[in-house]
């Protein structure tokens, strides 16, 4: 968050990834640092015990996904 915050603050643009499990604190932070417009793309953490074409499967989504933001 910081670093995308510093970032962000020297006129660079910035897009933070963080997972889903941390995305109300993520969001927390960037308002508490002066920052609540900071771009936070969320992607799904692994789940011990997920078969692997699941996994493969929500990693293809995240991808799709983080394309699209960036665009």
């Amino acid at each position: 968050m910081r670093d995308g915050i510093a970032l962000k603050s020297a006129g660079h643009p910035a897009m933070v990834l963080v997972h889903d499990v941390f995305e109300k604190a993520a969001h927390a932070q960037a308002t508490a640092l002066g920052m609540p417009d900071l771009r936070i793309y969320v992607f799904p953490q692994h789940r011990p015990g997920e078969p692997d074409e699941i996994e493969i499967e929500k990693a293809a989504r995240a991808a799709e996904a983080l394309d699209s933001n960036l665009l």
